[in-house]
């Protein structure tokens, strides 16, 4: 197996002479057990290498990509997992199925519809492995670029469902069939997408979106929000949409040195907290926050009614986000996270000798 860029992840592939690019397979390690995809029939090193390793399970990510998985789940006693709907389509019955949002070995399932079958899944780690892991869904093909694969069952309805891979965001993309992308992924993506004649691929509509919440995120800063801008592609704008039941807040008391907020009420009657007072908002309201102190926000929903706002603001790398309350700050570019005080002298903690004096002090 070749180890990838991608943290914990190999590969091994056999070229396709009749499609002009390779066939890949993956191998994961993950601390709760090894997780093979779309495994091509090894040679014996290969096989040593997965015994040794060891292999948790094997996931189908489509019908046509079973390939060598029932002999290998035979060799090394790994169930076979596969989506709900392609499940029953495999030549040999797999031990578990998924749905797409279920977590697997810390990746998460996304499902497309419109694709060969319409159990067609794929994966996504938006932590550490930066990355995703398709079928054929996408091919890697000229290398370095993607294509949508050519025959499938609905176009329209495939490309507006590949989207979920855009709105990821991720930097690398391991493909099932052609040369892996790695670095730009998000940029290959979309080019993909939008080189798709007959399909507004940067248009959703509000009532289209899916909502989720933070993870970990105690009450009352539990509302939930929908990414849009990566969903339609967005580069130089942030676009999302926000969602409050009732007692619920979304975000600290807060301003931005660099990214200018435009927030505008879709529905409910949300509460908002400003340098200048509280004040209760209505559908159809747009506040601009601008990036000074003066533009310091915080919004909840006292109503029985779910508030729903969309929020606009420039992306900036720069930036640099204030928590007056709790008297901290983030460094976006480096998540850096401190309290702004107590301030220090220019000069605190230097000495003329280095680290090495600096010990000392």
């Amino acid at each position: 197996m070749r180890q990838t860029v991608v943290p914990g992840v190999w590969s091994w592939s056999r070229w396709q002479p009749d499609r002009g690019l390779d066939f890949n397979s993956f191998f994961i390690e993950h601390a709760e057990g090894n997780l093979v995809v779309d495994p091509l029939e090894p040679d014996e090193e290969t096989l040593a290498e997965l015994r040794s390793h060891g292999v948790a399970a094997i996931l189908v990510t489509n019908r046509d990509h079973e390939r060598a998985s029932a002999s290998i789940a035979e060799a090394l006693g790994a169930p076979v997992i596969a989506s709900a709907l392609d499940g029953p389509l495999l030549a040999r019955a797999p031990d578990r199925t998924v749905e797409p949002g279920e977590t697997l070995f810390g990746w998460t399932v996304l499902g497309f519809e419109g694709l060969k079958t319409e159990g067609e899944i794929a994966l996504v780690d938006r932590g550490r492995r930066n990355a995703a892991i398709v079928g054929d869904s996408l091919w890697g093909k000229p290398a370095g670029a993607l294509m949508v694969m050519p025959k499938v069952a609905d176009p329209d309805r495939a490309v507006l469902s590949l989207r979920a891979l855009r709105k990821g965001h991720v930097a690398n993309l391991l493909v099932g069939d052609g040369a892996c992308v790695f670095g730009n992924a998000y940029d290959a993506v979309g080019a993909a997408l939008d080189a798709r004649d007959g399909v507004l691929a940067n248009r959703v509509n509000l009532d289209e979106l899916k909502y989720g919440e933070f993870a970990g995120d105690p009450a009352p800063f539990t509302g939930s929000a929908a990414e849009i801008g990566w969903l339609l592609g967005a580069e130089k704008l942030a676009y999302a949409a926000g969602r409050l039941r009732r007692g619920e807040h979304y975000c600290p008391y807060h301003w931005h040195t660099r990214e200018e907020e435009l927030f505008v009420v879709i529905s409910g009657t949300p509460a908002l907290r400003t340098p200048r007072g509280t004040f209760a908002l209505r559908a159809g309201d747009v506040i601009a926050f601008p990036t000074t102190a003066n533009g310091a926000h915080r919004l909840w929903n006292d109503a029985d009614e779910d508030a729903v706002f969309l929020m606009v603001a420039n992306s900036d790398g720069g930036d640099v986000c204030f928590y007056p309350d709790s008297r901290k700050f983030v460094v976006e570019a480096t998540g850096t996270l401190v309290h702004d005080h107590p301030e220090l002298d220019y000069f605190h903690g230097e000495v003329p000798d280095g680290p090495r004096a600096y010990e000392g002090v």
